[in-house]
C-alpha cells in the first residue's frame, strides 16, 4: 500500500512534516454562508501540520474560526495561536 501522506513545511509553524488540510472556513460552517460572507470562496484551504491544526481547534470553536480567523494572516497575527505555533516550532519534526 502506497503512503498517501503529503509532506512539506507547515505555514505557521515552518517545520517539515506530514502535513494535513485546514479549512479557513470549517466545513461545518458551510451551510451557514449569510453569517459569515457570501463571496468568501469556501473551499479555501492551507497545508499545516496536525499539532499546529490541533492548537487551532483546541484554541478556537468553529464559528469563531469562520468569522474572525478565517485567513492565513489572521490565524498568525492572533497572540494565542502565535505563543502555540511557536511552541510547535520548537518541538521534534514530524514523521
Amino acid at each position: 500500500m502506497q503512503n498517501s501522506k503529503t509532506y512539506g513545511e507547515c505555514v505557521t509553524c515552518h517545520r517539515y512534516t506530514p502535513l494535513t488540510k485546514h479549512h479557513l472556513i470549517p466545513k461545518k460552517r458551510h451551510k451557514k454562508k449569510n453569517e459569515i460572507d457570501q463571496d468568501r470562496d469556501f473551499n479555501d484551504v492551507i497545508w499545516i501540520c496536525r499539532m499546529c491544526h490541533d492548537g487551532i481547534h483546541d484554541l478556537y470553536d468553529e464559528q469563531t474560526l469562520a468569522k474572525q480567523l478565517n485567513t492565513l494572516e489572521k490565524l498568525t497575527l492572533d497572540k494565542r495561536l502565535q505563543k502555540h505555533f511557536s511552541w510547535v516550532a520548537k518541538c521534534k519534526k514530524g514523521v
